[in-house]
């Protein structure tokens, strides 16, 4: 599954978007992931005068001690519509995302997932959505940029007794359906 969607989205970034416009590339940096602790990334490609594509991803290897486990990966990848002008202003679009997770001991915002706190899961998850933002020009290359995106995520986990250790409580999916894309970001504009 996730072979093939990182296949799909190295496909559509070489095939579908090597055109020249004014702006040529642009690579993100998304601050809330940062806050987080993990390491983020993206690179937008423009596809037309009105039309752009967005790949992105996230990673944190690491976990911050034996009683906190919070260790991600995910890539997401978006198909972004600007009705005025790429990479400047309002634009909208669909996006599909894909990870890997372990987390435990762990609170996350607006009560998702509130059995993580005594609890471990582990497992993948992707799905799909729709997602609207605004990009604000600061400087010539310089841009920041605000989304959030609604959409459906597929969950498939593995439940633990404890944080770190602990017998295998409950092997499960979850469907998700809600926020899903989330981001304020600091653009670099070649």
């Amino acid at each position: 599954m996730f072979k093939k969607a990182l296949s799909l989205i190295v496909y559509l970034l070489l095939t579908g978007c090597f055109v020249s416009h004014a702006q040529h590339l642009a690579i993100n940096n998304n601050v809330l992931f940062d806050l987080a602790g993990a390491l983020s990334a993206g690179v937008e490609i423009p596809c037309s005068k009105s039309t752009s594509l967005e790949a992105y991803g996230s990673l944190r290897p690491w976990k911050r001690g034996e009683q906190s486990v919070h260790k991600h990966w995910l890539v997401q990848a978006q198909y972004r519509i600007w009705p005025c002008q790429v990479m400047n202003g309002f634009f909208y679009g669909p996006y599909v995302h894909a990870g890997e997770f372990n987390l435990g001991n762990k609170s996350l915002p607006l009560g998702l997932l509130s059995g993580l706190k005594p609890h471990r899961y582990e497992g993948w998850l992707a799905g799909a959505g729709i997602g609207a933002g605004y990009e604000y020009a600061l400087a010539k290359h310089w841009n920041i940029g605000a989304e959030a995106g609604l959409g459906y995520t597929y969950i498939d986990y593995k439940k633990f007794n404890c944080e770190v250790c602990g017998k295998l409580q409950d092997d499960d999916v979850y469907h998700y359906v809600g926020l899903s894309r989330l981001a304020f970001s600091l653009i670099y504009i070649f």
